[in-house]
């Protein structure tokens, strides 16, 4: 009777151990909106950045007013050259529909003129990670700054 009680407390212990185990990883599962404020935060800690690249798909779509990207590898080379002007990122709303989360925010820069911005992302997440986003922002003055780049 004793060795019936110990190999039952020892099977019930090991179930709420499973159960235990499976809470901590739900959990530790990020929601939507905590991976888009996560990779969006990785734009103002640069040493966060690669953490925030690894919440995209390597199909990730991003677009703007300006540029259309087809893959997570596009998009870091852009990241690059964002990361260059871009100064931080004051999230100020998100709003979530199922698998989309869409973001309100103030984007700072170090580009005279343009120190101050305002957009709305709107990100696609399935799986955990970021399959697309569609960025909206006023580009009167970026497209004027960048065709000075080029001259």
């Amino acid at each position: 009777m004793m060795k019936l009680l110990k190999q039952a407390f020892i099977i019930g212990l090991t179930i709420f151990s499973i159960q235990s185990n499976a809470q901590q990883i739900k959990s530790s599962t990020m929601t939507n909106e905590e991976i888009v404020t996560k990779f969006l935060n990785g734009f103002n800690k640069p040493e966060e950045i690669q953490e925030s690249l690894a919440l995209l798909a390597d199909d990730y779509r991003f677009k703007n007013p300006m540029v259309e990207l087809n893959s997570k590898e596009e998009f870091i080379v852009l990241a690059e050259q964002i990361g260059a002007v871009i100064t931080g990122i004051e999230i100020v709303n998100i709003a979530e529909k199922g698998n989309w989360t869409a973001v309100f925010y103030n984007f700072k820069s170090s580009v005279i003129g343009l120190e101050s911005n305002t957009g709305t992302e709107w990100f696609r997440i399935e799986d955990g990670l970021i399959k697309e986003s569609n960025l909206i922002y006023d580009t009167a003055e970026w497209r004027k700054f960048y065709a000075q780049m080029k001259q």
